[in-house]
């Protein structure tokens, strides 16, 4: 059997098309180069900047209290202070990690996991739990998160040396698995080791949900990914790149049994934190993976297929908006925070300084029934797709192609349209649908097929 593999491309929309849905509002500004933001347990955001302080915000009020500067982190390039996770029964076990680059003094660079313990008002008592992984002026990583056996994750880069990937006694490359005490479990995949899976270049996303294990890698200038993780498995780098879609690539994935993305991205996005989202505030997002996303500038939504194992639909969102987007958070009611990262990989500010903005949705009767009087069949398509609506209004469709760029427009009235892309000779592919009438505005994705 032939399988049949759609790679998902940017699609780039014009903020025309999402911006007057939802509501923005700056929770905190001022800061400099956030890289973690989560929702924490007293209904504060904790948050890490790449320079060493950890602080958390009220979402409602911007007040920002700082909880440790730690002065052994060195920032420089994209290394610094990174991903950050607190223990699960907080009340009882008051204590944050969290992951950073520091220099020693034969000018070499390293990544350290600690534990720290809030004593109500400030983190102290710094317990390392996993030290000396060489680190680089990029491809650190690292994000943590903590399952619901009280092991943590934390994905490591390759630190510019894509071999250590592919070597197993080599933690970088890696998603490492370790116990709260920075023991080796004993189910690990590979005894005496921490490494959980192997061949990553630079994971900067990871999120549990409904079992699955996602993560969110850079790849080169091509193929970031979007991988489900999955015990003791090879994700290919630097042997492969993206899909098994090449010659010598396919060759490499038979041999080590590599595992292929649920989704990559050609050119590349620069993807950094993910998280899922299935609440009622935005139904539209409801079972999806949101991702943001540094160079490309954006929020990218990942519908997820029933079984969670698939990404079915991709809207891309906020494009050029904000600036750079780093991380990403949500409340227990579903409100959606992003975090920006405007500043170069240098350290020179760019003209936004960083901040968390709030997304909430703006509730009118249109939204919320945008689509029940909007169908397209079949998609995918071959040749002719229908447009259907319950009115007879007059209506314009808009065709953009994934450079964002105006292929047709059309104006019909009644509720039904038939398009046919030989006609506009449309290749085969993936195309936004951007339908317009006088009090709704909707946008969807169609592909036609060979």
């Amino acid at each position: 059997m032939k399988t049949i593999k759609i790679i998902f491309v940017i699609l780039i929309l014009t903020n025309l098309l999402y911006s007057q849905e939802f509501n923005f509002r700056d929770v905190v500004t001022g800061l400099d180069t956030p890289w973690e933001i989560l929702w924490g347990p007293d209904g504060d955001i904790w948050l890490t900047e790449r320079y060493g302080r950890i602080s958390k915000v009220n979402p409602q009020t911007g007040k920002l209290t700082e909880l440790i500067t730690i002065s052994q982190v060195y920032e420089d390039g994209e290394r610094g202070l990174m991903g950050m996770v607190l223990h699960p029964d907080f009340q009882n076990n008051p204590y944050v990690y969290t992951v950073f680059n520091y220099k020693t003094d034969k000018n070499e660079t390293f990544i350290k996991l600690i534990r720290l313990t809030y004593d109500g008002e400030k983190l102290k008592d710094s317990l390392t739990l996993i030290d000396g992984i060489p680190g680089a002026w990029n491809h650190d990583g690292s994000r943590l998160i903590i399952d619901n056996d009280l092991t943590l994750y934390m994905t490591i880069g390759d630190a510019a040396q894509p071999n250590t990937a592919q070597d197993l006694n080599s933690k970088n490359g890696k998603i490492l698995r370790l116990n709260l005490d920075g023991s080796i479990p004993t189910d690990n995949p590979y005894p005496n080791s921490y490494v959980w899976t192997w061949g990553h270049r630079n994971p900067q996303g990871l999120i549990k949900a409904n079992g699955i294990l996602y993560s969110s890698e850079h790849g080169p200038s091509n193929d970031d990914e979007l991988n489900i993780i999955i015990k003791s498995k090879n994700y290919g780098w630097p042997l492969v790149e993206g899909f098994c879609d090449k010659p010598q690539e396919i060759q490499y994935c038979q041999q080590l049994n590599i595992v292929e993305p649920i989704a990559a991205w050609t050119p590349t996005l620069a993807v950094a934190g993910i998280d899922y989202y299935n609440h009622n505030l935005i139904t539209e997002w409801q079972n999806s993976i949101l991702m943001v996303v540094l160079k490309s500038s954006r929020l990218v939504q990942l519908k997820l297929s029933q079984d969670y194992y698939n990404v079915i639909e991709e809207n891309h969102y906020f494009i050029n908006q904000f600036g750079r987007l780093r991380d990403i958070c949500i409340s227990p009611d579903g409100k959606v925070f992003i975090a920006t990262s405007n500043k170069d990989g240098r350290g020179n500010p760019k003209p936004q300084d960083d901040r968390i903005i709030e997304i909430t949705p703006i509730a009118t009767d249109i939204r919320q029934n945008k689509d029940s009087g909007f169908n397209i069949y079949p998609n995918p398509a071959k040749d002719q797709i229908i447009f259907e609506t319950n009115d007879y209004q007059q209506k314009k469709i808009s065709i953009y192609n994934t450079l964002g760029q105006i292929i047709t427009e059309k104006t019909f009235t009644g509720n039904f349209f038939r398009f046919d892309r030989t006609k506009e000779n449309l290749t085969t592919g993936i195309y936004i649908i951007h339908l317009k009438t006088n009090n709704e505005s909707i946008t969807k994705q169609i592909i036609f097929i060979d």
